[in-house]
């Protein structure tokens, strides 16, 4: 990878939380935001279902990931302690692009929304520990409780299994894809349309929503006179 692009990005801040980390959060919000009323569909395929999993996490996406960050210093790895790097988080995001653009992701429809993003985001930072030579021993309770429970233990495997099936196991990144997604990092998430940002996605998927169960309760009433004679 080039130093002079990667660089600062794979710096800490005086607390220790990679830069990357911050930059991939507002990435994956905003992608999350853009795609909220995605989240008022049903779940037509089983990947959407495991993703979407028994609970949205309520936490932030960047509180979410700095907490697994943290926890990860504490849980012993097949080569010493876990260190999850800036490195890392720029794996991740490339590894969330690759999922949800793979063929088996596009079949199912399935989206960087509120309701699958943390899943999607603990899966990859997994994956990019593992890759980056950090095989962590005992993970699953760091999701569990970086997600405030949401996430249960027992999901990861299968969710692992899932999403490295969808890329087709390709783990490996060159120095020019890097190179390329932290400049994506830099540059930051699109500005908001004249529409309005999460919150008015968030209307939009709530009124959708709402016009949906008007039009089921509109097909459950008896036709009107006029038109039932």
């Amino acid at each position: 990878m080039s130093a002079a692009v990667a660089g600062p990005l794979l710096g800490e801040d005086d607390r220790g939380i990679p830069r990357s980390l911050p930059l991939l959060a507002a990435l994956v919000e905003a992608e999350s935001c853009s795609c909220a009323a995605a989240a008022a569909r049903p779940a037509d395929s089983g990947l959407v279902r495991a993703f979407r999993g028994g609970a949205a996490p309520k936490v932030p996406i960047r509180i979410f990931m700095e907490r697994i960050h943290l926890r990860t210093r504490s849980v012993p790895a097949a080569r010493g302690m876990v260190r999850i790097d800036g490195t890392a988080f720029v794996l991740a995001g490339i590894y969330i692009t690759r999922f949800v653009r793979s063929a088996a992701g596009r079949n199912a429809g399935i989206l960087v929304e509120p309701t699958t993003a943390h899943r999607l985001v603990a899966v990859a930072v997994l994956l990019a520990a593992k890759f980056g030579g950090h095989p962590p021993s005992k993970w699953n309770w760091v999701f569990q409780e970086s997600s405030e429970g949401a996430i249960l233990a027992d999901e990861m495997v299968d969710l692992e299994g899932r999403f490295l099936r969808a890329i087709d196991f390709r783990l490996f990144v060159d120095s020019v894809g890097f190179d390329s997604f932290c400049k994506v990092l830099e540059r930051g998430p699109r500005a908001p349309s004249a529409a309005g940002g999460c919150a008015s996605k968030k209307r939009q998927a709530d009124e959708a929503t709402g016009e949906d169960e008007r039009r089921r309760v509109r097909a459950r009433l008896p036709l009107p006179a006029v038109l039932s004679n």
